[in-house]
């Protein structure tokens, strides 16, 4: 005779199987909805177009009355600050960038990248560089997530943009940092 005292062995652990199953489908659904509302939020927020106006701004701010060559204040910062080498020209179109990742960066705009987060300016036309036919060897200048954001713009803007990347750390013990771009249209 068979007792009937509850589940056996065998259906305890198909038990525990599905269950396991069903968790690890519920997590990947999760991770990849949570991956997903990280990327909307990685371009242009509101709180990145206001930090990159506010850097165009200062950047305009540092161009003295005396230039009458008719730059904006942008394009005059990092025609100055070329030849120092804190702002390079890349390729043969008028596209720079201006990088402030190094700890002993000691520039004008040491407030802002400190403020901000500010790892890197670029002036460049998305259409120069995504209609180019050294795409590939302009692609090869930016990192990945510029890459992508640069994409994103797609090759319909024709004039200039400033596009700021920021570095946000949120834990500066483990390292792990969040990646954000935001860009605002210059004059020539």
């Amino acid at each position: 005779m068979k007792k009937a005292n509850g589940f056996v062995f065998m259906e305890t652990i198909v038990v525990i199987s599905v269950l396991s199953l069903t968790l690890l489908l519920l997590f990947g659904s999760y991770a990849y909805i949570l991956r997903k509302a990280k990327e909307r939020n990685t371009f242009d927020t509101t709180e990145m177009i206001y930090k990159t106006f506010y850097v165009k701004q200062i950047m305009d701010s540092l161009k003295p009355s005396s230039d009458a060559t008719g730059r904006s204040g942008v394009k005059y910062y990092i025609d100055t600050h070329t030849t120092n080498g804190e702002c390079k020209k890349m390729g043969a179109y008028n596209s720079y960038t201006c990088d402030f990742s190094s700890s002993s960066y000691t520039g004008d705009l040491l407030q802002i990248k400190h403020a901000f987060e500010v790892e890197k300016i670029y002036l460049l036309t998305p259409r120069e560089v995504l209609n180019s036919n050294q795409k590939e060897e302009w692609l090869y200048l930016f990192d990945a997530t510029t890459i992508d954001y640069l994409y994103k713009l797609g090759s319909g803007s024709a004039s200039p943009l400033l596009i700021v990347k920021y570095k946000k750390t949120y834990n500066h013990d483990d390292g792990s940092y969040e990646v954000l771009h935001s860009s605002i249209e210059v004059s020539a």
